[in-house]
């Protein structure tokens, strides 16, 4: 782990502290939040845990371990400045046991094979420890690269904790929405408003996206109220799935 000064300055806060004015605060914002709870509910009172990162890139959530991770290790595809190891998701470059806590955060849906991902994570796992795993349910297609397909995956509650009874027996295995059907809709909104937004003033393209956040985010916590993750008629633009081994 860095030193705690650099830590508290690490790049892309900007992940962990939306602006209102972000077109990716509607998903952002409940990753983070879901993120804090899960490592003080599930990591409470532990410390020096060995951290792995897949999809690193960055390591933006690197600052959200701090208080537990001893060790913190990030696999990419690709190289980077914060990449410790270069390798796919299928085929983790890293020893059987070796990690008490993995997370992955925004990478299924751009995988070949999502149960060899889950196969491979269960591998890396130690006994009793925790995944965190974001996903898309309702989005629109981005492939990763840019200039590739890999775009391959979307998926429902139901779909997210099937695949991972399928690669395992977990201990513990539960599912949030980040946000539920106003959200996902606002989310969605808000990408074509920042399209929008770069053809307008800048201060007139900010307040027109916080516009769409927060009146997404305030009508999204009541509304509507029976079609909340996971009744019928519910719809999420994310997930995050936190399962122990």
């Amino acid at each position: 782990m860095p030193e705690r000064n650099v830590v508290s300055s690490w790049p892309e806060a900007e992940r962990r502290d939306p602006a209102i004015s972000d077109r990716h605060y509607l998903a952002l914002r409940p990753l983070v939040e879901q993120l804090k709870e899960g490592i003080d509910v599930e990591l409470a009172d532990r410390s020096g845990l060995d951290v792995l990162d897949i999809g690193c890139g960055n390591k933006p959530y690197l600052p959200l371990f701090e208080r537990v991770a001893g060790t913190y290790f990030g696999v990419d595809a690709v190289e980077g400045p914060q990449v410790d190891a270069v390798g796919v998701a299928e085929a983790l470059p890293c020893e059987d046991a070796s990690f008490d806590v993995i997370l992955c955060t925004q990478v299924l849906e751009h995988v070949d094979d999502p149960r060899q991902v889950l196969s491979e994570i269960r591998r890396v796992l130690r006994p009793g420890g925790v995944v965190f795993l974001s996903t898309h349910g309702v989005f629109l297609y981005h492939p990763d690269p840019p200039t590739s397909d890999r775009d391959y995956w979307r998926w429902t509650h139901s779909g997210l904790l099937r695949i991972f009874r399928e690669s395992g027996d977990w201990d513990q295995l539960g599912i949030q929405g980040q946000g539920n059907v106003v959200a996902c809709l606002g989310y969605i909104v808000a990408q074509f408003t920042d399209e929008l937004g770069q053809r307008l003033p800048g201060p007139l393209a900010r307040g027109l996206m916080a516009l769409v956040n927060t009146l997404s985010w305030r009508l999204d916590k009541v509304f509507p109220p029976n079609a909340r993750v996971p009744a019928p008629g519910s719809m999420s633009a994310n997930y995050l799935v936190t399962a122990r081994r």
